[in-house]
């Protein structure tokens, strides 16, 4: 479907006009006929998709009906058709603002325009409701779980199940009191989320079956204990067994990663600890995520979390991301990534690369960053998402080809100089044709 936007000439200090007549008195040879004027261009990609095609329409203003024909020219990319009122352009295979310029003829008179197009990486918007949408979690066999709030303010949501952008949502919850954080566990059994069956619940992480349910179907694998703060962020391994999870250890201002083989769930078997208890006492570890199954033992060999100093008090100090290994036990912390701003990491199933999020110093929105796993360089890392939105909560999808991540970002900018900053809710999307470093 094409998005049509025409703007008339001079609506953006952004387009470059330039009009000349090959008469050159301009005038009329008929009284009431008047030449056509190029008023906009729309495009079937907005933005404009890096290395691939993108099809541009002129939008012409010709009261007359006069016969017209049409010449386009780029700085770059490659034009494939070139001669009609509609374009095709296989763009660069590089994030940037480029000209495009179309021209017509119509008898004596000779127009041309040229409009700054933004090329981005490609976008997928996977919901489209107004309300507010968090948490996504790719699901092993193809499209994503998430949480949707029914009431903001107390916090109250439903999971939902979507395949493919653009579907209807298929709710998977009813009449929880909270829910955060869902995750699918790869064979599609078991849904673990952290949150409330009802109101008078204490916090805790559940379990539902794949397809869903009520509070009634709900059990508990994670119970809160009466001086907790923290409980959260649950996460199956790739391969079914393992759920990771965040939990105070001796201090409620202490979070930090523990994990559990739910198989042995209902034996007593008490879970592991990523770190020992004694390690980094004003120390947290957030929002961890699983690293790869190098030695195929169905254990994942490693975490990756961003760490804090101080958590939850007023000289709380972000300190960048950390990498654990899942056993042994921890006796130490250091620092994997030292970019204080870096948080929200999440990594690719084959161990090849992490991505996070980090604050734009220009307006404070956040943006996606990839970084190769081995390197601890915050130079080398490379941008994923641009543009005035706030990009959060990314997560590989399990080939790693696609970035899940919510945002506020507009479904259409860059065409004709415009970027619209007007945002849209919060909903989930996805990009892909992203560099690597």
């Amino acid at each position: 479907m094409k998005w049509m936007r025409g703007l008339w000439v001079g609506a953006s200090l952004l387009l470059v006009l330039s009009s000349c007549a090959k008469n050159p008195t301009g005038s009329i040879k008929d009284a009431g006929v008047y030449s056509p004027l190029i008023t906009g261009i729309s495009a079937d990609h907005e933005p404009a998709v890096r290395d691939t095609t993108n099809e541009f329409t002129a939008i012409v203003t010709n009261v007359s009906g006069l016969s017209i024909t049409y010449h386009w020219s780029v700085s770059a990319g490659t034009l494939i058709d070139s001669t009609g009122a509609t374009a095709v352009w296989r763009a660069p295979n590089a994030v940037g603002t480029y000209p495009v310029t179309v021209s017509i003829v119509s008898g004596s008179y000779f127009k041309t325009m040229t409009f700054q197009v933004y090329v981005d990486n490609e976008f997928a918007r996977w919901t489209q409701s107004p309300e507010v949408q968090f948490d996504p979690s790719p699901i092993q066999t193809g499209g994503v779980l998430f949480a949707q709030f029914r009431n903001i303010a107390t916090g109250a949501a439903d999971i939902y199940s979507l395949s493919a952008p653009g579907l209807s949502p298929v709710q998977l919850t009813q009449d929880f009191a909270r829910i955060t954080s869902p995750s699918m566990q790869s064979d599609g059994l078991q849904i673990a989320f952290a949150g409330r069956r009802t109101a008078s619940d204490s916090t805790s992480i559940w379990l539902l079956p794949g397809t869903g349910g009520d509070p009634s179907m709900a059990l508990r694998a994670v119970s809160w204990y009466p001086d907790q703060l923290t409980l959260a962020n649950p996460r199956f391994s790739r391969t079914a067994r393992w759920l990771l999870y965040n939990s105070d250890s001796t201090s409620v201002f202490n979070p930090k990663p523990w994990f559990r083989d739910i198989d042995l769930l209902f034996t007593n078997t008490p879970p592991n600890r990523v770190l020992a208890d004694n390690v980094e006492g004003f120390g947290t570890f957030l929002m961890p995520n699983w690293g790869p199954d190098v030695d195929g033992n169905g254990l994942p060999d490693s975490i990756v979390c961003a760490g804090y100093k101080f958590f939850g008090n007023t000289n709380q100090q972000p300190r960048g991301l950390f990498k654990f290994p899942t056993s042994p036990e921890q006796g130490s912390a250091a620092q994997w990534l030292a970019d204080s701003t870096a948080t929200e990491p999440d990594w690719s199933a084959d161990g090849s690369y992490i991505i996070y999020t980090k604050r734009n110093p220009i307006g404070g929105d956040r943006d996606i960053w990839i970084i190769n796993a081995g390197s601890s360089d915050p130079s080398t890392a490379k941008r994923v998402t641009f543009g005035p939105a706030d990009d959060s909560r990314p997560r590989f999808s399990p080939d790693g080809t696609a970035i899940f991540f919510v945002s506020n970002r507009v479904d259409h900018y860059g065409l004709n100089g415009i970027y619209n900053t007007e945002r849209r809710g919060t909903n989930i999307w996805s990009v892909t044709r992203f560099d690597r470093p």
